[in-house]
């Protein structure tokens, strides 16, 4: 093979993985998925056809995944699901958004922001009732000019403030809270 002999194959090998990463997914028949993926994906089995390609492969890739999950893993997912089909639409909503903002977000802040969920968790049901508690009793304009404050707040002055309230024990977090109620109600 001469050398542009190679070039054109080259080329032409381009061209065609170019336009197969160009293509938009194409919508596959319910009979080419695994028998497992058939399973899971019965209820969705009559309008499948009907599918977007992309809400297909999401379907697919769930699939996958749920065959990938220890029994543990599975029924907390069952449990997780539950609980959104009983969240109302508006609720659905809200945490659709908020899920998006929190994509938006840099690595540490997420990261930051997954420690703190996690430290949340590691409470006591009494004392993660507590802190839910006191957050709903704030008066709606409390709340309201606690969250400004923090997206007002120069992303220095947030870092330590996030800072101060990772390292800070329950104690000292309550007293924390308790110093920002004060000011919140003054003003």
């Amino acid at each position: 093979m001469t050398s542009r002999q190679r070039v054109q194959r080259g080329v032409w090998l381009a061209v065609g993985l170019l336009l197969c990463c160009a293509l938009p997914l194409q919508a596959g028949d319910f009979k080419e998925l695994s028998t497992q993926q058939q399973r899971i994906l019965q209820p969705f089995a009559r309008e499948w056809d009907g599918l977007a390609p992309e809400k297909q492969e999401r379907l697919r890739k769930g699939a996958d995944r749920w065959l990938e999950m220890s029994p543990e893993q599975r029924a907390e997912a069952k449990e997780r699901f539950q609980r959104w089909r009983h969240l109302s639409p508006e609720q659905r909503q809200w945490i659709r958004e908020r899920f998006e903002q929190f994509q938006q977000l840099p690595p540490e802040q997420k990261q930051r922001l997954r420690a703190a969920r996690e430290r949340f968790r590691q409470l006591s049901p009494e004392q993660r009732k507590e802190l839910k508690e006191r957050w709903q009793s704030l008066p709606p304009e409390q709340k309201a000019r606690l969250k400004q404050r923090l997206l007002l707040a120069d992303p220095q002055q947030r870092t330590r403030l996030l800072e101060r309230w990772e390292t800070a024990t329950p104690e000292q977090r309550q007293r924390l809270l308790d110093r920002w109620e004060r000011r919140l109600s003054r003003e």
